[in-house]
C-alpha cells in the first residue's frame, strides 16, 4: 500500500532520536528519584524485606538508571543502553507482579514499564538515529 505522507519519510532518522532522548530523560528522572527524592522511602521498603542489601540495591539502581539515561541522551552505546533499559524494566515488572509491598520502589504502572520496554526494544533494533555517536558500520 502506498504511504499517505511520503514527503515526511526524509525525517525517519529523527524518530529514533526522539525516542532515545525521551527515554534518557525518563531514566535520568527515575535514577534521580532513587538516589535523592524518594531514597529514604525506597530504602525502608527494601530494608523491611531484605535488610542487608537495601543500601547497595538503592544506590546501584539509581546510578545504573542515571548511566543508562546519560547514554541514551548522548547517543553513545545506544544498543547496550537499550539492553540495560530492558533489564531495568523487566526487573520493575517482576517486582510489580511478585512484591506488592514494594510500591514505592517501582511506583509507576505496569503499562509505563511495558512502554519503556517496547521503546528500548525499538532502539535495540533501529539504532541510535540522528545526532548520536553510534554509527552503523
Amino acid at each position: 500500500m502506498l504511504n499517505i505522507f511520503p514527503n515526511l519519510l526524509f525525517l525517519e532518522l529523527l524518530s529514533p532520536f526522539l525516542i532515545r532522548v525521551v527515554l534518557g530523560i525518563i531514566f535520568l528522572w527515575i535514577g534521580y528519584s532513587y538516589l535523592f527524592r524518594d531514597r529514604e522511602i525506597i530504602m525502608k521498603q527494601i530494608f523491611d524485606r531484605w535488610p542487608k542489601i537495601s543500601t547497595p540495591v538503592v544506590w546501584f539502581g539509581g546510578v545504573f538508571d542515571i548511566i543508562i539515561g546519560f547514554l541514551f541522551i548522548v547517543g553513545f552505546l545506544t544498543q547496550v543502553a537499550a539492553i540495560g533499559g530492558m533489564l531495568i524494566t523487566i526487573d520493575a515488572l517482576f517486582v510489580k507482579w511478585l512484591y506488592k509491598d514494594l510500591d514505592e520502589a517501582v511506583k509507576y504502572s505496569k503499562l509505563f514499564y511495558a512502554l519503556i520496554f517496547a521503546a528500548s526494544l525499538s532502539l535495540l533494533f533501529s539504532g541510535a538515529g540522528a545526532f548520536a555517536f553510534d554509527l552503523p558500520l
